[in-house]
C-alpha cells in the first residue's frame, strides 16, 4: 500500500512556493507602508491561514498595520 502519490511531492512544492510567493508579497507591502518586519508581527503558521483563506497580500498588511499610512 502506498502511502504517497506520485504527484504528491510536486503538489507539495507548488503549495509550499505559492505560499513563499505570498509571503514575500506581504513583505514587500508592510515594507512600502512603513510597516515593519513580518516576521516579528506573524509566524508562519497564522500566515498561512491567510493564504489558506485566499486572502490578498495587500488585506494582509493592512490587517497587520492597521495605522499604517496608505498610498
Amino acid at each position: 500500500m502506498k502511502l504517497f502519490h506520485k504527484t504528491s511531492a510536486v503538489s507539495f512544492y507548488m503549495i509550499h512556493s505559492g505560499f513563499m510567493a505570498f509571503k514575500a508579497r506581504v513583505k514587500e507591502e508592510l515594507d512600502a507602508a512603513g510597516g515593519g518586519n513580518l516576521d516579528d508581527l506573524l509566524d508562519d503558521d497564522s500566515l498561512h491561514a491567510y493564504y489558506r483563506n485566499g486572502d490578498s497580500p495587500d488585506y494582509v498588511a493592512a490587517s497587520l498595520c492597521p495605522t499604517c499610512e496608505e498610498d
